[in-house]
C-alpha cells in the first residue's frame, strides 16, 4: 500500500522539510486543523494550510471524510519535520455506487444504508449511490488496508483511527461497537496504531434523540468489554471527539461530566493534559459492575466550535456561523460587521437600480396607448416576474440567519426564474441582475452576523445569554469563551487559507490561561 501511495502521490506532492524546526515550539496548543472542503480549494491551497499549521506549532490535523485521508497524505508524504503530528482518521462511512442492497459490492457484511440516491437520474436500484456505515472488527481490518494515511511510513507522524457515528447501528451499536473495538485493540497490540478514538454527533445529542450516543454506558462499556475479550489491562480508547460551542451546550456538559472525574481536578500545567479521565474514577458510570479496563487518560476534542445548526444541533436547517465578516462598503475599503451600524452602502443603490429597471414603466405607458406586441408582452411578464422575485429577496433579507442557507434559497429560486422567464437574456439583463445578487450576498452577511451576535447575547433554551463585548469579533469571543473549558483537551477548528490559521492562532495564544 506504501509503495502505491508513494507512486500516486509522488508527482503532486512537495516534502514539509525540516525548516519546521524553526517553527514556534508551542506543542502545548490546544488548537487542531480540522478538514474542510479541500476538494474545492485551488490546488496547492491545502498544502499551504497544514504547512502553516506545523509552522504554528498544530501537532493534531484531522484528516475528514471522502477524498480527505487522500488529501492528506499528499501533503505528509515525506514528512521530515520535528513535530510529532497525531492524524486523525475517520472511519464508518463508505459511498458506495454499485447496487442499492445494504452492503452489496463493499465485500462487509452487517453494515447499513445511510442514504441512498439516484445518480444522473437513473430508475434501477444498480445505478444508485449509497452512503454506507460498517461498523465492525471486519471493517477495521479493511480500513486498516485501505486508509492511505496507513501507508504512510513517516516517522513521526502517528495515525488514530476515529470511528465515525457509531451510533447510525441503532439497537446494535454496543454489540457492533464492542467488535470494532475488539479489532482495534489488536491493531494496537501489533503496533500498527497507537490508540482509537470516537468522533459522534450523537455524543451531544439529548438521551431522547434516535442517534443520541451515550458515552457511559456504551463508549465506555464497549471499550472495557474489548480490552476485557483482547486480554488487556486497559482499553486503547484514547479520543472522544464531539460537537458544542456557545449555542450547542450540550457537548460541553458531556466533557464537563466527565472531566468531573479527572484525575486532581483541573491540570495546572499543558503537560499535565486537560480533559483526561482518570481510569480509578468510573467505575460506576460502566453498566454490569465489573471494573472498568479503560484508558489512564482520554481526551475530549471539541469540534465545530464555530458553525451551530439549529435548535442546539437538533432542529432543520442550514447550519450558521459564529463569525463577524469583513465586507466592502467602499472602493477598497472593508469594515467588520459587528463595526457596522447599516448594510454595506452599495445595496441600497443596486436594489433601486434593479427595481427601476424591471418595473417596465415604458412598456406600461406604451400598452396605454396600444396593444403590445407578443415579445413585449412576454419581456413585460418576464420582468414583472423578476421585479417580485427581487422585491421579496429584498424583504426577506434582513432576518437572514444562516448565509449557506441564503445561497441554497437563492440558487433554488433565482436560477429557476429566470431559465424558465427567458429563452435567453441581454447583456444589461444580466449585469443588472449579477450586480444585485452580489451586494444582497454583501448585504446578507451583514445580517446574519448581526442576527446571530444577537442570539448570542439573548440566549434561549439551555443558552445563557453572553455578555460579549460591542467591539470583539464573534469568532474572539467563541473560542475564548471554549478555551475557559477545562475539560477540553483540543479544539478543532478548520480553514481554507493558510492566513486563517494564524489569525486563529494568535486567538489562541491570546486567551490561552
Amino acid at each position: 500500500r506504501c509503495a502505491c501511495v508513494s507512486k500516486r502521490l509522488s508527482s503532486t506532492s512537495t516534502s514539509i522539510s525540516s525548516s519546521n524546526s524553526r517553527a514556534v515550539r508551542w506543542l502545548s496548543t490546544r488548537m487542531a486543523l480540522g478538514s474542510h472542503k479541500h476538494l474545492r480549494m485551488e490546488p496547492g491551497i491545502y498544502q499551504l494550510i497544514v504547512n502553516q499549521a506545523i509552522e504554528e506549532g498544530i501537532n493534531v490535523i484531522e484528516a475528514g471524510q471522502d477524498e480527505g485521508p487522500d488529501a492528506l497524505a499528499n501533503v505528509l508524504l515525506g514528512y521530515k519535520g520535528d513535530t510529532r503530528l497525531t492524524l486523525l482518521n475517520r472511519m464508518g462511512y463508505i459511498v458506495n455506487q454499485e447496487s442499492s442492497t445494504a452492503g452489496s459490492g463493499s465485500g462487509l457484511a452487517d453494515t447499513v444504508v445511510v442514504e441512498t440516491i439516484p445518480v444522473d437520474g437513473a430508475n434501477s436500484n444498480i445505478n444508485k449511490m449509497q452512503v454506507v456505515h460498517h461498523l465492525s472488527g471486519a471493517a477495521v481490518e479493511t480500513f486498516l488496508k485501505e486508509s492511505p494515511l496507513m501507508g504512510l511510513v513517516e516517522e513521526n507522524l502517528d495515525v488514530i483511527p476515529m470511528i465515525h457515528n457509531p451510533e447510525e447501528h441503532g439497537g446494535d451499536t454496543l454489540s457492533r461497537l464492542t467488535d470494532a473495538f475488539c479489532g482495534l485493540e489488536q491493531a494496537v497490540a501489533e503496533q500498527k496504531i497507537p490508540s482509537f478514538g470516537i468522533v459522534s454527533n450523537g455524543l451531544s445529542l439529548p438521551r431522547d434523540h434516535p442517534l443520541h450516543l451515550d458515552w457511559k454506558s456504551v463508549v465506555f462499556k464497549a471499550a472495557s468489554d474489548a480490552a476485557e475479550q483482547s486480554g488487556k489491562d486497559k482499553s486503547g480508547l484514547s479520543i472522544l471527539q464531539l460537537p458544542a460551542n456557545l449555542l450547542e451546550t450540550r457537548g460541553l456538559q458531556v466533557a464537563r461530566d466527565i472531566n468531573s472525574h479527572v484525575k486532581g481536578g483541573a491540570a495546572a500545567s499543558p503537560a499535565e493534559r486537560v480533559g483526561s479521565l482518570s481510569h480509578a474514577s468510573i467505575d460506576s458510570h460502566v453498566k454490569g459492575g465489573a471494573v472498568p479496563r479503560l484508558p489512564k487518560e482520554l481526551e475530549v476534542y471539541l469540534m465545530r466550535p464555530l458553525t451551530c445548526f439549529p435548535d442546539q444541533g437538533t432542529g432543520e436547517g442550514q447550519g450558521f456561523q459564529l463569525m463577524d465578516y469583513q465586507v466592502p462598503t467602499e472602493p477598497g475599503i472593508t469594515e467588520w460587521t459587528h463595526e457596522m451600524t447599516q448594510a454595506p452602502p452599495v445595496y441600497p443603490a443596486t436594489y433601486k437600480t434593479a427595481v427601476s429597471y424591471f418595473d417596465a414603466t415604458e412598456l406600461l405607458e406604451a400598452k396605454q396607448e396600444r396593444k403590445l406586441t407578443e415579445e413585449e408582452e412576454e419581456t413585460l411578464m418576464g420582468a414583472k416576474i423578476l421585479l417580485e422575485m427581487i422585491q421579496d429577496m429584498d424583504a426577506t433579507v434582513e432576518n437572514a440567519r444562516s448565509f449557506a442557507q441564503h445561497e441554497q434559497e437563492l440558487l433554488a429560486r433565482a436560477i429557476p426564474v429566470i431559465d424558465g422567464t427567458f429563452d435567453e437574456i441581454d447583456d444589461e439583463s444580466l449585469e443588472v441582475l449579477q450586480n444585485f445578487f452580489a451586494s444582497l450576498g454583501l448585504t446578507a452577511r451583514y445580517h446574519v452576523a448581526r442576527n446571530t451576535r444577537s442570539l448570542l447575547m439573548k440566549g434561549g433554551a439551555g443558552v445563557a445569554p453572553s455578555k460579549m463585548p460591542s467591539d470583539m469579533k464573534m469568532q474572539d469571543f467563541a473560542l475564548k469563551e471554549l478555551l475557559k473549558e477545562k475539560a477540553v483537551s483540543k479544539i478543532i477548528v478548520g480553514a481554507t487559507k493558510p492566513e486563517h490559521v494564524r489569525d486563529t492562532m494568535k486567538i489562541f495564544k491570546q486567551f490561552s490561561e
